[in-house]
């Protein structure tokens, strides 16, 4: 008989045990699978969907004022070497008679373009033609407004009502980003396509754009067409060149942290395996002595036996990992469509799972293997005359060393200043868990006599009696509360930082982004009945220098006299408006996020493109804002026009009085100026936005930590099982004297109830200082959060690490109820 079948034989004599042990390899391998691959996916389409959703132009030619001739579109084409479309875009009404749908839900940014089958407009047909000079809509609004190509849809405007046929429906694009449903469409406006003609006609903007998107042709020099646009743009006098730059390292900050924590939640589960059958090999290899010790006297070698036991473990991983992957690939496809909703990322491309699928079948087959080495080797040391003797093996003192190698890891930690810190932290806590067991059974033993009674003794007892068995399998559980506990409570506190900073530089209650503001709107707005005040201010999406890179940053001018009634960004020791009149001609201020990014010191000078080329300016301050989501710089209104040379504005902020609702706000300001709004965005709204991406995000990885716990009950089941088998005769002897089959199922209930409270109780305690020890140093968009003990979650986290437990324990106290009393008493 080989060895595969001899190991094979084994496992089958064990079939729940077995079968517990391979379902946690394939849960572990799973996740690890599910990750790696999801991760990957977003790695690989992030930057492409970026390019592809925010990159189609090279180069835009913007104007100065509102609008500029399209006859600069015409001579801009004879300079040869690209292509362009040229651009308009205004707001209007959906003309729909239903009663269901309010005024604010018929918003309409309509862009006409000069050409809609461009590489710049790149809509991908889903029926349709973009050449019948018609309207162009998404399939997700075409869907929302149960309409198709043919149908005719109507607008309102100052001309009447103006009708005109879908020509095509295209994929869901940024360009015509809009409200997946009527709802949504309370806050966000719908997006539809026309010729650009129709759209001047319409609102008697004959011969006017707003906008020149450039692509540079397959072959032509970058450098050399954007010298000719500069030279033709300041030939021109009224209109700037704007290359197009994807800051890619901005935007992935937060989202590689987050990729790192999914990292992390992904391999727990792996690891949690490994400890799983280290624990099982280790009690097999106790129960199989006499086994050895007898195939030792019939002339198994050492190594032989070496050879079997791994054999078996590598049956176990095989099987398991196997069993793990197709759920794992299952698994990934569902993470990366959260992961791509979460981050509003629309891209369908197919799953990178090269990577995870290495990885996984990797860690699948040799971590467990890796993990039950020692018990392995034990198993190769079995003294033949002590087990012939049937002498039980001195008591051993409990090793010390492990417990101090475990504190001086968790001091370590208070040292690491990354979230890499868990990874010493947590080895430090299994290797002085043990101990921590040990005391926490001392103190249970009392209680549980006073509470149970005789099962609860008895129970106290056979917890001690195995502590570094039970310890390991409590161990387990613990890890994953703690890092469920971490987790939620990162989620909550760092989304009350952004709601507190957000509220506090967001400049006003509303924020309202019109086509354009002209003199008289100013004063429109703060006659509306519930308005306190109002403020316009000035954006424009900069260019910066850095490295000899082009970098793209929100450029504010903000004016002094008002900044501190509509504060844009706040500051330590002083207020906004005293920072901006103090600035000098040639000083900005940058928000923390692009001073990070810039690397550079207060008092160093930035670079910017500007309207009379690259001018220096010297950084004077470093201030905090959520506004856009932060990554922006400020200087005063004045010195932004010059610099810049934009003589019109967008944004006006808004003060509402104590009486007036945000809802009553918007509806009032949306009944004056209707179609001339382009956008309505409050503080509460960013705040739920932040709030729901967050949620989302920290979701997916409280997932992937409870398949972990869920990994953590098949470890205290197996155990019981284990403690069960060795006890069988004790529990026959139990019987015998009178106990009845309740006491015992309540005894052993009490032990797994035991190994979730000490499991819960000691990771609680670890995810308490796990967050404080991240308070001190996590850090996503420049926001750290304070540390508080967050007993919201703490409470649930605890009670589910309990329930866990408890159930476990269910199938055990069952098997340790059905053992038949005389077929106990002969039990060996």
């Amino acid at each position: 008989m080989n060895a595969w079948q001899i190991a094979w034989r084994q496992l089958m004599r064990r079939k729940l045990r077995t079968f517990l042990t391979v379902l946690s390899i394939a849960i572990g391998t799973a996740s690890v699978l599910a990750v790696i691959s999801a991760v990957d996916s977003a790695k690989a389409a992030f930057p492409l969907y970026l390019k592809s959703a925010f990159g189609k132009a090279d180069f835009a030619i913007n104007g100065t004022d509102t609008y500029f001739p399209q006859s600069v579109h015409q001579e801009a084409e004879k300079l040869g070497g690209f292509v362009s479309v040229a651009a308009a875009k205004t707001s209007t009404k959906l003309h729909l008679e239903r009663e269901d749908v309010s005024a604010i839900q018929k918003r309409i940014d309509l862009i006409g373009y000069s050409r809609l089958d461009t590489p710049l407009t790149n809509f991908k047909v889903v029926e349709g033609s973009l050449t019948a000079a018609g309207a162009v809509i998404t399939d997700r609004t075409a869907k929302a407004w149960n309409v198709k190509t043919g149908d005719v849809i109507a607008f309102d405007t100052d001309k009447g009502i103006r009708e005109i046929p879908i020509s095509a429906v295209v994929r869901y694009t940024v360009e015509l980003m809009g409200p997946a449903n009527w709802m949504m469409a309370k806050f966000h406006p719908w997006s539809v396509a026309v010729p650009l003609a129709v759209l001047q006609n319409w609102f008697d903007l004959q011969g006017s754009i707003q906008t020149i998107q450039i692509k540079v042709n397959p072959g032509a020099d970058r450098d050399t067409i954007g010298e000719k646009l500069d030279a033709f743009a300041k030939r021109s006098g009224n209109v700037y060149v704007q290359p197009v730059v994807l800051d890619f390292s901005a935007q992935f900050k937060v989202v590689n942290t987050y990729f790192l924590l999914l990292y992390l939640a992904g391999f727990l589960g792996i690891v949690l395996s490994a400890f799983i059958i280290f624990h099982s090999m280790y009690v097999s290899m106790q129960e199989r002595k006499k086994e050895f010790a007898a195939m030792k006297t019939i002339g198994y070698t050492s190594g032989q036996l070496r050879s079997i036991v791994l054999v078996e473990v590598a049956l176990m991983s095989i099987i398991g990992t196997a069993a793990g992957l197709i759920p794992g690939f299952g698994m990934a496809l569902l993470l990366k469509m959260v992961i791509f909703m979460v981050f509003d990322v629309y891209e369908t491309g197919a799953l990178a799972y090269g990577m995870g699928l290495a990885v996984a079948v990797i860690a699948g087959l040799l971590v467990p293997v890796a993990a039950a080495l020692y018990p392995v080797r034990e198993a190769s040391r079995v003294s033949v005359v002590e087990v012939m003797k049937e002498q039980a093996s001195p008591r051993t003192s409990r090793r010390r060393w492990p417990a101090v190698l475990g504190a001086l890891l968790i001091a370590s930690a208070f040292f690491i200043k990354h979230l890499l810190l868990i990874v010493p932290l947590m080895i430090g806590v299994v290797l002085v868990f043990p101990a921590l067991f040990g005391l926490f059974v001392r103190l249970l033993r009392p209680i549980y006599r006073r509470i149970f009674g005789f099962s609860g003794r008895l129970a106290a007892s056979h917890l001690g009696r195995n502590r570094g068995r039970t310890a390991m399998t409590s161990v387990i559980l613990s890890l994953g509360i703690a890092m469920i506990l971490l987790m939620g409570s990162l989620n909550s506190a760092l989304i009350q930082s952004f709601e507190r900073v957000i509220h506090a530089s967001y400049g006003g209650n509303l924020d309202v982004h019109l086509h354009h503001i002209e003199e008289t709107d100013l004063e429109r707005i703060k006659r509306i009945p519930g308005v306190a005040d109002a403020e316009t201010y000035s954006l424009h999406e900069a260019i910066w220098m850095q490295d000899g890179r082009q970098r793209k940053l929100l450029m504010y001018g903000v004016e002094p006299e008002r900044a501190d009634l509509f504060p844009l960004f706040t500051v330590s020791g002083q207020k906004p408006g005293e920072l901006l009149k103090r600035l000098g001609p040639d000083e900005i201020i940058l928000d923390r996020i692009a001073y990070e990014a810039w690397g550079g010191r207060i008092g160093d000078r930035i670079e910017f493109v500007t309207l009379d080329g690259i001018q220096s300016f010297k950084v004077a301050a470093v201030v905090d804002t959520m506004k856009n989501n932060g990554y922006g710089a400020f200087m005063s209104k004045e010195r932004f026009r010059d610099v810049f040379g934009l003589r019109y504005e967008k944004n006006v902020l808004v003060l509402k009085d104590g009486s007036t609702t945000p809802l009553q706000l918007r509806e009032r300001i949306f009944d004056q100026f209707g179609e001339r709004i382009m956008e309505m965005f409050g503080p509460e709204d960013w705040v739920t936005v932040v709030g729901a991406t967050y949620t989302g995000a920290f979701a997916v990885i409280d997932f992937l930590v409870v398949l972990a716990i869920f990994i953590s009950g098949i470890g205290i089941a197996n155990t019981l099982l284990m403690n069960i088998m060795e006890r069988v005769r004790e529990l026959g002897m139990m019987r015998a004297v009178g106990a009845t089959r309740r006491q015992v199922v309540r005894m052993v209930r009490l032990e797994g109830f035991g190994i979730g409270l000490a499991a819960a109780v000691i990771g609680v305690s670890l995810g308490v200082l796990l967050i404080y020890l991240a308070s001190s140093y996590v850090e996503i968009q420049s926001l750290t959060y304070e540390f508080q003990i967050p007993w919201m979650i703490l409470l649930p986290v605890g009670l589910f690490g309990l329930s866990v437990s408890w159930l476990a324990s269910f199938m055990p106290a069952s098997r340790a109820a059905k053992i038949d009393l005389s077929e106990a008493l002969r039990y060996e």
